[in-house]
């Protein structure tokens, strides 16, 4: 039986090692997609799956929320309790299913409107977001199952399976895309992965849960844990929810003021740094249910864990985001062409929006873990009205287009997302009060603010240091990382996070 340090390296080692690939592989899809499909059905691509992200709430949390539910069964070896919540879960998850598919059928006549006049000349538009909405709505059958495997550290699993099907998928899509070009197919085959992976995931679950096989029609589910149920569920819809139109936003509103070409452009740029985003967020998945069982068997070490992974997410952003400046342009050109790169200054937003993201994971994870959705339930409709109403100032006023729109996430994540979401995490899963909390808020704070210093001395040396080619790119890269290394040891090396490092090497 493996504990909990041992179940967090097997997921983290698994999903590192499948996700190098699928991301590879994703690139090429993409690359091919672009030569034979064009940037107007990439940027179709992109606004259909913002809209269906929206009415979606695969990704909204629900998983996290339900797996809170069964650490404690789980832990009790308490097989009836789990029974009982996994027959809810299912029922929940098939009134998703049935709520996305008819939203989405009654968003089809607004769908001109959203895609623009660029998109009304391309072939067989309907169609595509049919079966993206198929795809997005049936992802919910037999998702139940899995949420037994999250809470039991066993994401490795699940890792797995995902990588093999989007493995085999993937090299379909490329060689229908050569020979067929086209997006109904591409579309088609990713409807075949969804059911696939679902209908396996379930089988295995149930071999390994026999106890899983005859569920209850009416589970038995007592007052406290339907009163936890509801105002997780409902805070977790909110929070998620508002994250999702957040960024699904940006390439809607591309798309009704701008075209669908910038669409395209644009969702390059973003399929590069959800890239490296995603694959922290899965990092500090593979943690959320140990941080989970922490809460419950040893809370005393919580406060250490939650300063250590933001100091750990910290140095990550330190290094990265300047090399991202510097590379991003690049490898757009060499990738896709030189007809596919935006300026210097969007890049410059896109960098900065990205480090803000990814700076916010450790408190993401916390609330998660410790099922604090309900308690910050107001965050992200406060933080989406925010962003969408600074993104059309910055549209209809100051006509600024994807530049507006990204200053408008920016500003929504710095005046109200970046200090809220770890005061909830001092104040209510870390127990802090007065002067403690304000201190450790502050430092949090602080380590935020200075991650956009080296960025800043990046665009300041790319102005200074002209040229072109790889062997200068090569130079620009070291320079930049030795401006950071020295920033870096300025800032932080009497902190104690560091002093633990220093002691690690000096052992």
């Amino acid at each position: 039986m493996m504990n909990r340090r041992q179940y967090a390296f097997r997921n983290i080692s698994v999903m590192l090692s499948t996700y190098v690939v699928t991301t590879l592989l994703s690139f090429i899809v993409r690359a091919i997609f672009v030569r034979q499909l064009g940037s107007q059905y990439l940027g179709l691509n992109g606004v259909f799956s913002s809209v269906l992200s929206v009415l979606s709430i695969s990704d909204l949390g629900m998983e996290s929320v339900f797996a809170f539910l069964l650490y404690k069964p789980l832990a009790q070896k308490n097989n009836d309790v789990v029974r009982d919540f996994i027959a809810l879960f299912r029922k929940i998850y098939n009134l998703v299913g049935l709520f996305i598919f008819v939203a989405g059928v009654l968003l089809i006549p607004f769908l001109p409107s959203i895609i623009g006049e660029q998109g009304k000349g391309l072939k067989h538009v309907f169609l595509i977001y049919l079966i993206l909405l198929i795809n997005s709505a049936g992802s919910y059958l037999f998702t139940y199952n899995r949420t037994i495997l999250n809470a039991n550290q066993k994401n490795y699993v699940i890792t797995t399976v995902n990588f093999i099907l989007v493995t085999i998928i993937n090299l379909a899509q490329i060689v229908f895309l050569f020979f067929v070009h086209s997006m109904v197919v591409y579309v088609a085959l990713l409807l075949i992965s969804t059911f696939t992976t679902n209908i396996i995931l379930s089988r295995i679950v149930l071999k390994q849960y026999p106890f899983l096989h005859q569920l209850p029609k009416h589970p038995r589910i007592s007052p406290s844990s339907k009163k936890i149920l509801w105002h997780n569920t409902v805070g977790g819809l909110s929070n998620k929810l508002g994250s999702i139109i957040v960024f699904a936003s940006d390439n809607i509103l591309l798309s009704i003021f701008v075209d669908l070409t910038m669409v395209g452009l644009y969702s390059n740029y973003t399929m590069i740094l959800n890239s490296l985003s995603g694959l922290i967020t899965k990092v500090f998945a593979t943690l959320t249910a140990g941080i989970g069982n922490l809460s419950v068997q040893a809370p005393d070490r919580a406060l250490g864990i939650f300063e250590k992974l933001n100091f750990y997410i910290t140095v990550v952003a330190f290094f990265s985001a300047p090399q991202l400046l510097t590379l991003l342009r690049p490898l757009i050109n060499f990738w896709l062409g030189n007809h596919y790169v935006l300026s210097q200054y969007i890049v410059l937003l896109i960098v900065i929006n990205f480090v803000l993201q990814i700076s916010r994971q450790p408190a993401l994870t916390y609330i998660d873990a410790y099922g604090l959705q309900w308690v910050q339930k107001w965050k992200s409709i406060i933080e989406s009205a925010l962003n969408i109403v600074f993104s059309l100032i910055a549209l209809i006023f100051f006509h600024l287009g994807l530049m507006g729109i990204l200053l408008g996430t920016i500003g929504s994540t710095v005046l109200f997302v970046l200090w809220y979401e770890p005061f909830i995490v001092l104040k209510h899963a870390l127990q802090m009060e007065g002067k403690a909390r304000n201190i450790a808020l502050i430092q949090v704070l602080l380590e935020k603010l200075w991650l956009l210093v080296p960025t800043i001395m990046t665009w300041s040396t790319m102005h200074y240091f002209q040229g072109s080619g790889i062997i200068f790119l090569i130079q620009l890269m070291l320079v930049n990382f030795l401006i950071s290394l020295l920033l870096f040891l300025l800032i932080f090396s009497r902190t104690d996070e560091m002093k633990s490092i220093y002691q690690i090497f000096q052992k």
